[in-house]
């Protein structure tokens, strides 16, 4: 499960089972499809976004430090630059 959230605070702004995360030499392109609405909201706070992905065995934070975010409105995907990976075990 993908979850998108606020920094401060924490708000969850998005949660998604449906997503990809490609690797990019030094960055993941994660990529979900979501509705104009919600994309609305994560990009109100595209400065202060974290990203968790998790896992039976572990959780993955991600964050992009320079908000390289972008939604496609015709194909009502979100996409989310990384340049940031933790990953935690449960």
């Amino acid at each position: 499960m993908l979850m998108i959230r606020h920094s401060i605070g924490s708000r969850l702004l998005c949660q998604s089972e449906t997503y990809t995360i490609d690797e990019k030499e030094d960055h993941w392109l994660i990529s979900l499809p979501i509705d104009e609405e919600t994309a609305s909201k994560v990009l109100e706070f595209q400065d202060e976004l974290n990203l968790f992905v998790t896992k039976e065995k572990e959780k993955t934070w991600f964050y992009s430090s320079d908000a390289q975010i972008k939604f496609l409105p015709k194909e009502n995907q979100l996409m989310i630059l990384a340049d940031h990976k933790t990953v935690y075990p449960v």
